[in-house]
């Protein structure tokens, strides 16, 4: 892969990327520290997603009041972990909307603390305060909001980062929050992922009449932040098929891994990730069905 500067850190907080379209960005993108949206229009406001724990989602109220003093009439959650709907809660007042499998898979895992705060213990304290909330509005392949003559249209292209993501797609102003199907300068998430479903709508973004990504963690891009990301998770399948067929362990496979994408630096200081996919890769069911 050619050699190209990565960023250590980025612009944050609620940003501009079209008239009254902002991305708020949270620093570091890690795990657990996702970004959002907010749309707003003539009446009212959309906000794409609500964050995790009550600390980040505080802020961002904060952010969006700042933005604008309309009310907001809907939130869109994009897909169904826990940094991205753990806020829903402190929109009491908004008609929550995701795709159909999101809201199943909500209901299906729910909120296992224990398990999440071993994951992540700098969260841990404030996970307890984290309450379910549930999608009011569900869609299955495509659904259209409207702020006056502005369309706003939630694309379900299929399984990806997870069964349930959801694009939010503005033509008119060429924006795409791509939520987790998104991942700029962090390694890509891979815990409920279909890595060659990913791939193909990456592919399928790549033919939108998008200029700016909003992704769900990482700083604001375009579609070529996206095609690397694309490029990263097809050389993890690549290897994964190889290290399976080699009979080869996965630690080992991503340590190789490791050294060919140096230049990507995604693996700092994520490597477990790519651990992640290859011990998927490795598991003869799961490769058949999800690579």
């Amino acid at each position: 892969m050619p050699r190209r500067s990565v960023p250590k850190r980025w612009p944050t907080g609620m940003i501009e990327v079209a008239p009254s379209v902002f991305g708020y960005i949270q620093g570091g993108g890690v795990t657990g520290v996702s970004n959002g949206g907010l749309i707003v229009g003539n009446d009212g406001a959309i906000a794409v997603d609500a964050l995790f724990v009550p600390s980040m989602t505080k802020r961002y109220l904060r952010a969006i009041r700042k933005a604008t003093k309309k009310p907001v009439s809907h939130l869109i959650n994009t897909h169904h972990h826990i940094d991205h709907i753990g806020g829903n809660q402190f929109f009491p007042r908004s008609e929550i909307v995701a795709h159909v499998n999101c809201r199943e898979e909500m209901i299906r895992f729910g909120i296992p603390l224990k398990r999440l705060q071993r994951f992540m213990p700098d969260l841990a304290a404030e996970m307890a305060d984290v309450r379910l909330v549930l999608p009011d509005t569900v869609y299955a392949g495509q659904m259209t909001l409207y702020q006056g003559d502005r369309a706003v249209e939630l694309l379900y292209m299929g399984p990806a980062h997870t069964p349930d993501d959801t694009l939010v797609y503005l033509p008119k102003e060429k924006v795409l929050f791509a939520g987790d199907v998104a991942f700029h300068y962090v390694v890509p998430g891979p815990f409920d992922c279909h890595v060659s479903g990913w791939i193909r709508v990456a592919d399928r973004i790549a033919d939108l009449d998008v200029e700016v990504i909003v992704p769900g963690h990482g700083p604001i891009g375009a579609k070529a932040e996206l095609r690397e990301m694309r490029d990263y998770l097809a050389l993890v399948r690549r290897e994964a098929r190889k290290s399976y067929q080699a009979g080869e362990p996965a630690a080992e496979a991503a340590r190789k891994l490791k050294i060919e994408v140096k230049d990507l630096k995604y693996l700092k200081p994520q490597e477990t990730g790519a651990v992640r996919m290859l011990e998927k890769g490795q598991s003869a069911s799961f490769r058949q069905v999800r690579f």
